[in-house]
């Protein structure tokens, strides 16, 4: 395997000067307001050890992908000077994806300590208030929720929020329409608990997989075997004693249990400091985890990701913001001249860089990408520009939107509904729990800026006033000594 557990890949950036490690914090304030401070500035992975009150060697580790060079090395994609984007290496990679199925092995590492019945304690675990805020410590931010849909077998493995209620029992959020919400109402249909595990702290490919667009898994494919074909090597897991769920061999902590139905039990769960930036969802009624036993390595680490405000750094910034899950629709819908598309601003803020081919080309992007209707996510804005703009940087944007957008004709609303959650703009008295009758629909519009040239006079549209490459590149190598450090 790439990397046999979270262990060596914290080796590995600590062999090449990107890890901090910290002593002496407490999980109440210190580990979520460093990492939160270390996410800003685009600082160094950190790996906090020796924490109040707790063992050494019990350790948490946080700001592991917020830099193009770590999630390059976490997949193996390391970028020399000169190289293509990461983005570009990523794309490639899963043009020639394979499913590698799982092994499972008679024991490993996660085996080490077992905890069931009256031993089970989730206090155990130095898990941090990650935000100042938030209503509780939640052991399950950088997670992995495993489930397996009883109709097809399909096994899930998906990153929800997962705090800790009591010791034996966890609180659970899962947006509706997500994988993990599908499957536990198939259960919960069935008059039966869902069975689940949460797997926290893991080598970094499977929680990437399980809560990025970086890499996704194709339709009908379970995380587990794309991650082993990342890996170049199956993925090695254990079964569950009680669920018969896979658990990575390999993994730090792993907690097994039942969701039983919001009908049946539900606890109040939140704030959270969610990835938008808010606490948008308060604290409200969620669904629970009954916890049946807790597997873990000597000298545990979690591995948390706990969302900041997406200004600045993020803890999966490099990962999310070229929407590759977009482009692909695009290309399954035979839609020629895109370019790539960027996420500038989260949660749903992207521009879309497109070669106009033909008189309506920019009307058949939107009608793919923003249909209208019913939709998972609430509230999407679209900017559409040309190839000639660079759309990771703001200024050019902003300038292609002060300078090619015709309002009267380029600015469109288009209707829609949706049920997530987490969106900060949802009326109070549209806020709902995940009942029988599942979340309320709330009015979702999107909002689509063409801030393209107009097609019908596009070659007589003013040129740039910018000098061209060759005569930048010339100027820039014969004053070399005058630009240097500027």
């Amino acid at each position: 395997m790439l990397w046999r557990d979270l262990r060596d890949y914290l080796n590995a950036l600590d062999r090449l000067g990107e890890l901090k490690r910290i002593n002496g914090a407490d999980w109440e304030e210190d580990i979520g307001g460093i990492t939160e401070l270390m996410v800003e500035r685009s600082g160094p992975a950190l790996l906090f050890d020796e924490i109040k009150n707790y063992p050494k060697g019990y350790r948490v580790a946080s700001n592991l992908f917020n830099t193009v060079k770590r999630t390059g090395i976490a997949f193996g994609l390391e970028l020399e000077p000169g190289a293509t984007s990461l983005t570009e290496r990523a794309a490639k990679v899963m043009a020639e994806f394979c499913p590698v199925a799982p092994e499972e092995v008679s024991s490993g590492p996660i085996l080490e300590n077992i905890l069931k019945n009256d031993a089970i304690d989730l206090y155990r675990f130095p898990t941090p208030k990650w935000h100042e805020n938030d209503g509780g410590r939640y052991i399950g931010t950088g997670c992995c929720v495993i489930q397996k849909d009883p109709d097809s077998g399909f096994v899930n493995v998906g990153a929800y929020r997962v705090a800790i209620h009591d010791r034996k029992t966890c609180a659970l959020f899962i947006e509706h329409g997500k994988h993990g919400d599908v499957i536990r109402r198939k259960y919960w249909a069935q008059g039966k608990k869902c069975p689940v595990v949460v797997s926290v702290g893991q080598e970094p490919i499977l929680p990437v997989l399980a809560g990025s667009r970086f890499f996704y898994s194709p339709d009908g494919v379970s995380e587990l075997e794309v991650a082993g074909y990342l890996h170049k090597s199956p993925y090695p897991i254990v079964r569950g004693e009680f669920t018969g769920l896979p658990i990575p061999a390999f993994g730090e902590i792993a907690i097994e249990g039942f969701i039983p139905s919001a009908d049946e039990v539900m606890v109040p769960e939140g704030p959270f400091g969610e990835w938008t930036g808010y606490y948008a969802h308060g604290r409200r009624p969620e669904t629970i985890i009954e916890v049946k036993a807790v597997y873990y390595r000597n000298d545990p680490i979690i591995f948390g990701a706990p969302p900041s405000k997406p200004i600045g750094g993020d803890y999966f910034a490099i990962l999310g913001n070229e929407d590759l899950d977009s482009m692909a629709q695009l290309k399954r819908a035979g839609m020629p001249g895109v370019k790539g598309i960027f996420t500038l601003a989260k949660p749903r803020l992207r521009v879309l860089v497109l070669k106009q081919m033909y008189a309506g080309h920019v009307d058949d992007v939107i009608r793919v990408l923003v249909p209208g209707g019913d939709q998972y996510s609430g509230n999407h804005i679209w900017i559409l520009v040309d190839d000639d703009i660079d759309i990771t940087n703001t200024e050019e944007v902003l300038w292609a939107l002060a300078t090619r957008c015709i309002p009267e004709h380029a600015v469109k609303v288009i209707p829609g509904t949706a049920v997530w959650q987490l969106d900060p703009r949802i009326p109070p008295e549209d806020r709902s729990s995940p009942d029988k009758a599942g979340r309320k629909r709330y009015s979702a519009h999107n909002l689509v800026i063409n801030a393209c040239r107009p097609y019908e006079w596009l070659n007589d549209f003013p040129p740039v006033a910018v000098n061209s490459p060759e005569l930048r590149q010339r100027i820039s190598t014969k004053w070399k000594d005058l630009f240097e450090g500027i």
